[in-house]
């Protein structure tokens, strides 16, 4: 029986834990969350800090781990590329490869040199001068070097704000220097794929629709669609720039990803690219496209080991990129308060036309400012055709609902994107 370790076990590990055992695998499960629901189904688990690589590198010696494989966060990623080298373990990429993936300044310079567009982008230290800027065009987003997500970015206009928000932005990280980048009002994508043999294998690519609440933050993302409405358009520059990318860091195998803009007018600009697949929305890939990133995870980790895999050519052979669905995940975000009534938000839990739900309070919770958990609520939904989506997403958003005591509705609804 070969020994799987599976770094993470919060709730979106559990299915690729349960059918790793489905398959005859011992699941080895490390998280430093003592509660993590898929600490429960594994075989083996250990409550341990994912970043601390010589202690969990002497776990998988000590329980003969085979392989190693994680998902869905830039940390987790990094923490397993660190355990792989340490333990001995085969892994995607190699140490000297987390940069091109982790470091949002080595990104971009490396863009910059294979002539993949990315928005006009600049590194600064707290005592910049007003000339490091050049020729940039405000607005402009300031970006720390290695956090994920959206998360921790701030919009500015003037020179001055970048100073004033220089700490805030940098808070999130132990660095001391920050990513200015021009903003791209664009159509903005998600783009998921597997290397395999050093050949990119489009699985999905999502419209990612965002909403502006705040001129001094993003638009945050509001619903995430596959497949894209602009797949034509898009996906053979999209397929292009991956290419040359990995030809530099020497990927030949596992996830990647890619999140960017595309316009007639710009073309196509990098905004970030990993070497793993997005989380929150890998379930929308196997809805809509056919696709199963456990079964990608687990092939990818032990097809050379187990005959009674399938394989991943098999695996890829079976799915279409351009979708047999529409599936999306609406996302809704949340101004501070103290929930009074979330009823309108549990009846959408409740829908049968509901894939799959989550909601992040509670009623009595303060959400807090900034909003303190990813989203308030979140919901999957899939249909025939794209426009049934669009009907069902304006159904839902009418319908959601958390309010506070005077009445006042605390949920931030997203418009849906305009591809005229």
């Amino acid at each position: 029986m070969k020994t799987l370790l599976i770094l993470g076990a919060l709730s979106e590990f559990v299915p690729l834990v349960k059918m790793a055992k489905d398959k005859g695998i011992r699941t080895l499960v490390i998280d430093g969350n003592a509660d993590a629901p898929a600490k429960a189904l594994a075989d083996v688990s250990y409550d341990a800090d994912i970043r601390d690589t010589a202690a969990i590198a002497e776990i998988a010696k000590r329980e003969h781990a085979d392989a190693i494989t994680t998902a869905y966060s830039d940390l987790l990623l990094e923490c397993m590329v660190k355990i792989a080298d340490a333990a001995g373990l085969p892994c995607h990429i190699t140490p000297s490869a987390l940069p091109y993936y982790r470091d949002k300044a080595v990104m971009a310079q490396t863009c910059a040199a294979l002539h993949i567009g990315t928005p006009r982008t600049v590194l600064l230290a707290k005592d910049f001068r007003d000339e490091e800027l050049g020729e940039m065009a405000f607005p402009m987003v300031m970006k720390p070097l290695n956090m994920y997500g959206s998360r921790g970015l701030v919009v500015v206009h003037t020179i001055g704000e970048i100073r004033s928000f220089f700490d805030e932005a940098i808070f999130p990280t132990s660095g001391n220097k920050i990513l200015v980048q021009e903003y791209n009002p664009d159509h903005e994508f998600n783009l998921q794929c597997w290397v395999r043999r050093g050949k990119i294998h489009i699985l999905g690519l999502a419209d990612r629709e965002k909403t502006l609440f705040d001129p001094h933050t993003i638009p945050l993302s509001t619903r995430n669609i596959y497949p894209s409405r602009l797949m034509k358009d898009v996906c053979a520059p999209a397929f292009f720039a991956l290419t040359k990318y990995i030809g530099k860091t020497g990927q030949k195998e596992g996830p990647l990803a890619m999140q960017f803009f595309w316009s007639e007018e710009r073309g196509l600009q990098v905004g970030e690219i990993a070497a793993r697949f997005l989380g929150y929305e890998h379930e929308l890939m196997r809805y809509a496209c056919g696709f199963s990133t456990e079964e990608l995870l687990i092939s990818g980790a032990l097809e050379d080991q187990m005959e009674n895999l399938r394989s991943l050519d098999d695996i890829l052979a079976a799915g279409d990129a351009y979708g047999k669905k529409s599936a999306a995940v609406l996302y809704y975000h949340a101004w501070n308060g103290t929930i009074a009534d979330m009823s309108g938000t549990l009846a959408v839990l409740h829908r049968p036309d509901v894939q799959y739900g989550q909601i992040f309070y509670h009623e009595g919770e303060q959400i807090g400012a900034p909003q303190a958990k990813p989203y308030a609520a979140r919901f999957d939904i899939v249909t025939d055709t794209r426009e049934e989506t669009d009907t069902l997403t304006d159904e839902i958003t009418r319908q959601v609902s958390m309010k506070d005591h005077e009445g006042r509705e605390l949920l931030k609804k997203g418009v849906r994107g305009n591809y005229r």
